[in-house]
């Protein structure tokens, strides 16, 4: 989706889709991982209803993990801004100050950075690119990376979409780092709701995994999303299931 990060995929996965869709809406979401134990909650609200097409977004994230019987803890604050040249090309920044539990046990907090280019050459074809963490905190929770993605939108009820993202490896003296890829498809019901499937492969576990999501959709209130990802190959399997609740906020 980082070709076509519009609402909170935006200020997640490239600052610079903030704008390239008029709407402001509420978000709040849950995700759960099995093989660290992860739990991550997330609330946000993201408007691009101003004149010029100008887009901002803000965010929290608490995140808490248990290996082993040691638990981390993590909590961001980020702020997002984008906006658009002639209609055909974006561009985004996200500010982000996060404080958290490392590998060493310690806290740490600070700033760090994101930043995303969208361009929009046709309204078939989307590509986008983004960086992340670009002030590196040498923890995996917070990894350094730059990903790039393109979005196929043959009607506007289908969606493909492919991504990739580089990324530092920390922790591990055999490799620097690692590479993701990921790809999928979405089918939109009129405005009553949508179907997703993909999958991909983890770099950094080597595992490849499918992914299943379903949307239910009032265009007048908001919508409710669910996702499910499960690993396919690999010695240690993860599931990671996720919902989240939309509320569409009118423009005055």
């Amino acid at each position: 989706m980082r070709a076509i990060a519009t609402g909170d995929a935006g200020p997640q996965l490239n600052p610079s889709g903030i704008s390239l869709m008029r709407s402001y809406q509420i978000e709040g979401a849950y995700q759960y991982g099995t093989t660290a134990g992860t739990n991550d909650a997330r609330i946000s609200a993201v408007d691009s209803t101003s004149a010029f097409n100008l887009g901002g977004a803000l965010n929290y994230t608490y995140h808490r993990q248990s290996v082993g019987g040691v638990s981390r803890t993590g909590h961001v604050f980020g702020g997002s801004l984008a906006f658009p040249i002639l209609d055909k090309v974006f561009v985004g920044g996200t500010a982000k100050y996060v404080h958290f539990t490392g590998v060493d046990g310690a806290f740490h907090s600070g700033f760090t950075y994101d930043a995303g280019l969208t361009i929009r050459p046709v309204s078939l074809i989307s590509v986008g690119a983004a960086g992340y963490n670009l002030r590196d905190f040498d923890d995996p929770w917070l990894p350094r990376g730059v990903g790039g993605g393109i979005a196929f939108i043959p009607i506007p009820t289908l969606l493909f979409v492919f991504d990739s993202v580089y990324e530092k490896v920390y922790g591990d003296p055999t490799r620097d780092t690692t590479t993701h890829y990921m790809g999928g498809a979405e089918f939109s019901f009129a405005s009553t709701g949508a179907i997703r499937a993909g999958g991909g492969r983890n770099g950094l576990t080597k595992n490849s995994y499918l992914s299943a999501g379903i949307s239910l959709l009032s265009a007048e209130i908001g919508a409710l999303d669910i996702g499910l990802r499960r690993d396919i190959t690999g010695d240690q399997k993860s599931t990671i299931v996720g919902i989240s609740g939309r509320l569409f906020v009118p423009s005055i």
